[in-house]
């Protein structure tokens, strides 16, 4: 990440195995404990698919808000709730304000639109419109600071994180002897939060994390051991689309996780096709990211592999056009 943007200082984020505990706890109460599949590949050999897409809401993300929110002292619940996302966090945020009684805005980028926005809509939160680049500069520069309402971060805090390790902790409990776990990455917060959970108790498990090769950062974060922001991230996995891993998140990414496997969004559509005819899974291209590179490299990781499936909200006519076997994004 270029001197321009990157925080002066940055206070580091720590989560361990009790905050994970701490987690499944307050969390018990609205998500559901989601099955871990098992699939066979072409050669016979199997991988164990962890369906985050059967989550209330579809999508992993109401574990770490949930934990965030149900979890806050009532001076920052007074003050309402806000966060920047038009997808599956914006709706888990906007689903567990309503819940709790709390006024709640979603900044959504510029001529958002679609089910996933009016679904927010429909939980009663408030839609504000940001540019792109104010958006970054919300994440990056931290500008989020100066709104009136406690800012629900979609991945660089730790109830977030601790909330989403509990995908870690089930897969710990339900798969003792898995040795490679695969994660798709966006900020980083589900990754290192399964990470955390799943190398607290299964020392010898190695934990990956995986991007599309249009907006992989996290890569070149493995290659410089710094932050770093692809400039015009593009890819069909557009929950994984932010582009950047911040400084509060790089230390945490680099701790936690094993290395970083990149997959190209033609094998991300691959494997939503597989994953809908052979499990009868729906996967958004997200979802799809880490089966994609099970897919890839599975002969490179120590099995038994478990692949984080971590949302169905997929766009119907994206779904058909994948089905039918089609190339456009």
């Amino acid at each position: 990440m270029d001197e321009e943007t990157a925080p002066a200082r940055v206070e580091p984020l720590r989560v361990a195995l009790e905050d994970v505990e701490a987690a499944r706890d307050a969390i018990r109460e609205v998500a559901v404990r989601t099955p871990l599949a098992q699939l066979s590949g072409p050669d016979g050999d199997a991988v164990y698919l962890k369906l985050e897409s059967l989550q209330r809401l579809g999508a992993f993300k109401i574990r770490g808000a949930w934990n965030r929110l149900s979890r806050m002292p009532e001076g920052e619940r007074r003050r309402g709730v806000a966060t920047i996302s038009s997808g599956n966090h914006g709706l888990a945020v906007a689903w567990s304000a309503r819940r709790l009684g709390l006024p709640c805005t979603v900044h959504v980028p510029v001529g958002a639109s679609g089910p996933k926005v009016e679904a927010i809509r429909a939980q009663g939160a408030e839609l504000r419109e940001m540019g792109r680049e104010d958006l970054v500069r919300a994440h990056v520069e931290e500008t989020w600071k100066g709104w009136p309402q406690t800012f629900v971060h979609p991945f660089a805090h730790p109830h977030v994180i601790a909330g989403q390790g509990t995908i870690g902790w089930e897969i710990a409990e339900d798969l003792p002897e898995v040795r490679t776990v695969l994660v798709p990455v966006g900020g980083g917060g589900l990754s290192s939060g399964i990470a955390i959970a799943v190398k607290s108790r299964l020392p010898g498990t190695k934990v990956f994390g995986v991007q599309a090769e249009g907006a992989a950062p996290l890569r070149t974060v493995f290659e410089t051991r710094q932050p770093f922001r692809v400039a015009e991230p593009n890819t069909i996995a557009d929950r994984t689309r932010i582009g950047c891993i911040l400084p509060a998140m790089a230390d945490l990414l680099l701790t936690n996780l094993d290395g970083c496997l990149v997959v190209s969004d033609g094998e991300i559509r691959e494997s939503m096709r597989r994953l809908a005819l052979e499990a009868k899974v729906v996967a958004e291209p997200a979802g799809a990211a880490a089966f994609a590179a099970w897919s890839r490299y599975r002969e490179q990781l120590d099995a038994p592999v478990a692949v984080v499936v971590s949302g169905g909200n997929v766009d119907p006519a994206l779904l058909a056009d994948v089905l039918r076997g089609g190339e456009g994004r």
